[in-house]
């Protein structure tokens, strides 16, 4: 390129350049380098200084896009950082406020928790031991066709004997027409219910379950609403059982309903239509 510079062989600037920005290239191409153009007289040019206003112009340009979208940015952080509050402000007024229900709460998320471990727990062993064999299954079916067939056969027995319970008509034909019926009912109390056929009706295991003759209640402080098989359409029928480590802060309540009652979970036994359909005796 100095070669070319020296012989005078370079191309021709384009038409676009300006005028001004020729002289100052040619200014810097002359063969005497004594009569080049310093630095500083180049950038005092105004051609140069135009150049250099527009880059700076255009570089401050940039800038201010950078701070507007930084502002823009701020602003919208500020905008969320208040929609958060308020929805905080709302939860705060429209959420607990007592004590008492936030203790509640707070001992439900526990509970919640707890239960949540120990179900992952019970996974871990169930992957652990892995799955029951074919006749462990079989044998837990035959031993549920057999409750099944015992507790029918006890249903038809405690049909039988009601049967026979039913009242009898001591009057006669000629005695009716002269004065009311006297019916004599003769009852007598059956032995107690089997307890193997004894089958509770849970609404949700995370209420209670049934483990054998007993009933374990999972919720302990979610009421829980159990009932049982068999249905009695007559006759006496003696039911027992025995609380263990009933707490004092809490009432049962054991009673008597109606077929067409239907518990629901966390109800209690009088809850809804079931206070029309129940009769109960509380602990306190």
């Amino acid at each position: 390129m100095i070669d070319k510079i020296k012989k005078n062989k370079v191309l021709e600037l384009p038409d676009w350049v300006s005028n001004q920005m020729k002289e100052i290239i040619k200014w810097m191409m002359n063969n005497n380098e004594n009569h080049r153009p310093t630095t500083k007289m180049i950038l005092s040019h105004d051609t140069v200084l135009m150049y250099l206003r527009s880059c700076e112009s255009h570089k401050q340009l940039q800038q201010d896009n950078i701070n507007a979208l930084k502002e823009r940015d701020q602003i919208n952080e500020e905008r969320i950082q208040d929609r958060i509050e308020n929805y905080r402000v709302i939860l705060e007024r429209n959420g607990l406020q007592s004590d008492s229900e936030r203790a509640f709460a707070e001992r439900d998320r526990e509970r919640i928790e707890k239960d949540r471990l120990q179900i992952e727990l019970n996974r871990q062993i169930q992957e652990r031991n892995g799955f029951q064999s074919d006749n462990e299954r079989a044998l837990a079916e035959r031993d549920r066709e057999r409750i099944e067939k015992d507790r029918l056969t006890e249903i038809q027995r405690l049909q039988a004997e009601t049967s026979k319970l039913r009242p009898q008509t001591t009057s006669s034909n000629q005695q009716s027409k002269s004065e009311p019926k006297v019916q004599q009912i003769q009852q007598q109390v059956p032995p107690s219910l089997n307890p193997n056929m004894l089958v509770g009706i849970i609404p949700d295991i995370e209420d209670a379950y049934q483990q054998g003759i007993k009933i374990i209640r999972t919720d302990k402080y979610g009421p829980s609403t159990i009932a049982f098989d068999p249905i009695i359409s007559n006759g006496i029928v003696r039911f027992g059982g025995f609380f263990e480590r009933h707490s004092n802060i809490y009432n049962f309540m054991i009673g008597i309903a109606d077929s067409s009652a239907v518990f629901g979970s966390n109800e209690g036994p009088r809850s809804g239509e079931n206070d029309q359909k129940t009769v109960c005796y509380w602990s306190g």
